[in-house]
């Protein structure tokens, strides 16, 4: 805190000749990855695995590099308010001297249970946009450089080891996590490919020649769905463990890319499993991998977005965009569920045991994650193909769609976003704060072109078209109305609530000081 115009600081200093050091750890580390070359008698070049590592270490060595680091990490992840970074005194910071404001907060295992349980979703959540939308991952993620604040924010420190993403990685990699959930084989085979795991024509292992030979895709779907069917994927060595297995049998790359961020997941995933031993990484991952799925940045990417979702009748093709929804659907399932079994009630005889916190706290935004592609500026894909649709099919389909429980969900969601609006967020209980990503001024633009598009289609199509705005704009009238509604009702009884509350425990003081 600022008192009499000084700062409370922390200051890092780089020990002396510690360059030498560690340059002679990555020389002998790259000794060994040759020596283990010949020995296994391998043709893969391990060398690359020092080299990346080695980058890293290199860059870590600049605390200049390592400011410029964190404040390109907050930028980029400012969209999660809960993710802050200490400010840092560049005017006092050199390559060898670090100088940052000084951050109140606590380390995991200083905190309670429910403390733990929204330090970890926060955690886990940040490290999937980070891995699945912004492409900058922070590749220390330990428990000594994330702090929980007092007020609930996660304060990120160290930033010398970042490690940055690929587009077409970050699309393969959401492929990967919805394929695996899935359980889409043929799909998670081409996805080892796009992750460059395997090499571009698959290779097995004939045991009487001792020999690689070129293989089909189809026999290595089959292996694959055989030996993670048989397994508990439930965290990422759960997967490694797997890859080890096939790798028996076929061949497998290392790509530099994946030291550090097999790194930085199995650290997550270890700190979760000291406060939930249910947790499910790839489900807690599952709602970036559908916002990256619907907004590819890769020339490649977007060709097939579209060619999957308009069909050649130039059509919104909606059973291609049901695999989205039915995931979606699952996931609100199980936040249903779990919030069920939190209020002691019994769950339904053919639902899942009982879920997670971390991975429901995840899950449950997954609407919100998801939906708010449609004025973020990397939803401009989506958005286009929206608007290229044939626009009586398509708004016939979306309207056909808008069923009696959809409504109520569309009237619960919004209801609850307005009275966030009227009542502090703070006191409502939230357990992870809702996404504050500016709106782009042009995407707002870009949204309401789609509406003006498809509505000026619709009058220009007839008795039909005309049939449906009526019917569109009725039901959209009825969401805003009855939610609006529900929101006041609700903000007033809470504030209600509040206030016999705050005259309750008044009233206990003042019996107390009489007594």
């Amino acid at each position: 805190p600022k008192t009499g115009g000084r700062v409370k600081v922390a200051v890092k200093v780089q020990r002396p000749e510690i360059l030498y050091s560690l340059l002679l750890d990555m020389y002998v580390l790259r000794l060994g990855l040759v020596a283990l070359r010949a020995l296994w008698g391998s043709d893969t070049d391990l060398t690359p695995i020092a080299d990346e590592v080695a980058a890293g270490v290199w860059n870590e060595l600049d605390y200049r590099q390592e400011a410029a680091n964190a404040q390109q990490f907050e930028f980029e992840h400012r969209f999660l308010p809960y993710i802050k970074v200490p400010r840092y005194l560049m005017e006092y910071t050199t390559e060898r001297v670090l100088t940052m404001e000084w951050v109140e907060g606590k380390k995991l295992g200083q905190l309670e249970l429910p403390q733990q349980l929204d330090f970890m979703a926060k955690a886990i959540e940040a490290s999937g946009a980070m891995l699945l939308q912004t492409g900058l991952v922070h590749a220390d993620p330990h428990e000594g450089n994330i702090l929980y604040a007092p007020n609930g924010d996660l304060v990120f420190i160290d930033f010398g080891l970042v490690s940055s993403v690929h587009p077409r990685l970050m699309e393969a990699f959401a492929s990967g996590v919805i394929n695996l959930i899935t359980m889409d084989w043929p799909g998670f085979a081409q996805d080892f490919k796009d992750m460059e795991l395997v090499p571009e024509q698959f290779m097995r292992l004939n045991e009487q020649k001792g020999a690689w030979e070129a293989c089909e895709i189809q026999d290595f779907t089959l292996m694959i769905g055989e030996v993670i069917e048989k397994a508990k994927m439930d965290d990422f060595g759960d997967l490694v463990a797997c890859v080890q297995q096939m790798a028996d049998n076929y061949k497998f790359l290392c790509p530099p890319y994946t030291i550090l961020l097999v790194r930085t997941f199995a650290t997550l995933e270890g700190l979760a499993a000291k406060c939930d031993a249910e947790f499910n990484m790839y489900e807690a991952c599952l709602p970036y991998a559908i916002r990256r799925g619907l907004a590819p940045t890769t020339r490649q990417g977007k060709k097939e977005l579209r060619d999957t979702l308009i069909n050649a009748k130039g059509e919104f093709a909606f059973e291609n965009f049901q695999e989205s929804l039915d995931l979606m659907r699952r996931m609100e399932e199980q936040l249903e569920q779990g919030e069920a079994v939190a209020e002691g009630q019994a769950p339904d005889d053919e639902a899942d045991p009982e879920s997670t916190n971390i991975t429901n706290a995840i899950t449950g935004r997954a609407p919100e994650i998801v939906g708010s592609l449609v004025t973020a500026p990397e939803g401009s894909t989506i958005r286009k193909i929206m608007q290229e649709a044939d626009t009586v099919a398509f708004v016939d389909k979306v309207l056909s769609e808008t069923t009696r429980d959809v409504q109520s969900k569309a009237i619960s969601t919004l209801a609850s976003s307005l009275q966030e609006r009227i009542v502090s967020s703070g006191t409502l209980g939230k357990p992870i704060k809702l996404s504050k990503k500016p709106v782009s001024q042009f995407s707002s633009k870009a949204l309401w072109s789609i509406v003006g598009k498809h509505a000026g289609s619709l009058l220009a199509a007839g008795p039909k078209g005309i049939f449906l705005l009526l019917k569109g704009l009725f039901l959209v009238t009825k969401i805003a109305v009855f939610s609006s509604v529900r929101a006041v009702t609700s903000a007033c009884f809470h504030v209600i609530a509040l206030l016999f509350t705050s005259l309750g425990k008044a009233s206990a003081s003042v019996a107390n000081k009489l007594l």
